[in-house]
């Protein structure tokens, strides 16, 4: 994700997220902050989204969230 507009994103995400069968790993890096608040965003509504958190330091910390799905 990182370099995409949040919109962009969040069409790339229902795409992945309505074909995954487990978590789904998002990269969208550190910058400003916008891309991650909009996918943290997305995140929160959809409704396949069970919940979603950083993921460990050693794999990319805050600049990656882990998305598990329902």
């Amino acid at each position: 994700m990182r370099g995409k507009r949040v919109a962009d994103a969040e069409y790339i995400l229902d795409k992945a997220i309505s074909e995954a069968t487990g978590p789904v790993w998002i990269i969208h890096g550190y910058g400003t902050g916008k891309l991650r608040q909009g996918v943290h965003a997305f995140l929160q509504q959809h409704p396949r989204v069970n919940n979603y958190e950083p993921a460990e330091q050693a794999d990319g910390g805050t600049g990656v969230t882990v998305a598990h799905i329902k």
